[in-house]
């Protein structure tokens, strides 16, 4: 028997993380969805069939299918953020504190994984994978006002 169970998205779900709870972050046990529908969900268990955030694309915007989803930042009761990667390249990073985008970027592949290097402590690190086998990493800690955050990126297998 499931221990929680929801309709939530209109298609597809392709990735799901998790935090709080279990000592690994602060906060509410709350799980992310991504989904091929262009939504990514934030779910409490503990509130039946609503999400308690609901990240989608604006009226007249066209969606783009997420393939992946993390959590981030929840080193306190207060904080948290939610990442998500998409088919098209986009990676963005919401701000579930204020309920708003807190910063964009396209890395002109599909983005096919994001991972933070802890859930449970300030954002450090960020990695995204994506097709064409390339990896970026983020510096979280460091972001210029309009260029964004500093980032290395590497191609790990190629064309010979």
């Amino acid at each position: 028997i499931p221990v929680y169970s929801v309709k939530g998205h209109k298609e597809i779900i392709n990735s799901i993380d998790g935090v709080g709870g279990l000592g690994i972050g602060e906060g509410a046990p709350e799980i992310v969805t991504g989904s091929r529908d262009g939504t990514v969900k934030v779910w409490d268990p503990r509130q039946k069939e609503t999400p308690v955030a609901n990240m989608e694309p604006a009226q007249g915007e066209s969606k783009r299918d997420c393939w992946t989803v993390a959590f981030g930042n929840a080193y306190n009761q207060e904080e948290r953020v939610v990442c998500a990667g998409y088919d098209n390249g986009d990676i963005k990073l919401f701000d579930l504190k204020t309920m708003s985008l807190r910063w964009e970027t396209n890395i002109k592949n599909g983005v096919c994984s994001v991972e933070f290097d802890r859930k449970d402590v300030n954002m450090n690190k960020l990695v995204a994978t994506s097709l064409e086998g390339k990896f970026h990493v983020f510096d979280m800690r460091t972001q210029h006002p309009t260029k964004g955050f500093a980032s290395v990126s590497e191609k790990v297998w190629g064309d010979g």
